[in-house]
């Protein structure tokens, strides 16, 4: 794919990617995703050089689409798609609900850097990452060490095929 785009959607721990779902963004954009089969970040579906693989991460009760097209515009329907099946939640979404919740809930973290899709993070969650790894708060620290270590598995989706 010569200009590819990347993102992912966090989705809850018990939804997934089932037929009534990968139906609708073959409606959405034409293009048929069937498995792969599983590599090591998760379910692979494809259609063509594009992506969808659903990402888990069990420990912490993360689950995530990782998703790689050949436009915004297709990444765009495939999102549309999802969202009208299921609820999901972006980076920035997430970034902002941590900005008031870290000391709450901090192995968000892990969601919030599954949402990158395994891209890197933008400013404002490597702002927040930054923050979390300084924290007061031991539980905090680890939970942002976690989710950094286990985030670095996930840059190796941009090199799948």
């Amino acid at each position: 794919m010569s200009e590819e785009h990347w993102t992912g959607l966090v989705i809850a721990p018990d939804d997934r990617l089932d037929n009534d779902l990968l139906l609708a963004i073959t409606l959405a954009t034409g293009s048929t995703f069937e498995p792969l089969g599983r590599d090591d970040l998760g379910i692979v579906y494809a259609a063509g050089p594009e992506r969808i693989i659903e990402v888990e991460c069990a420990e912490v009760g993360a689950k995530a689409l990782f998703i790689r097209t050949r436009s915004l515009e297709r990444t765009s329907a495939i999102i549309d798609s999802i969202d009208r099946h299921t609820r999901t939640w972006t980076e920035q979404l997430l970034c902002t609900q941590l900005e008031q919740s870290l000391a709450e809930d901090p192995y968000a973290l892990v969601s919030l850097l599954m949402a990158t899709g395994g891209m890197p993070p933008r400013p404002a969650t490597s702002a927040l990452l930054a923050r979390a790894v300084e924290h007061p708060d031991e539980q905090v620290r680890k939970a942002a060490d976690y989710a950094i270590r286990i985030s670095k598995a996930w840059t190796s989706f941009r090199v799948v095929s």
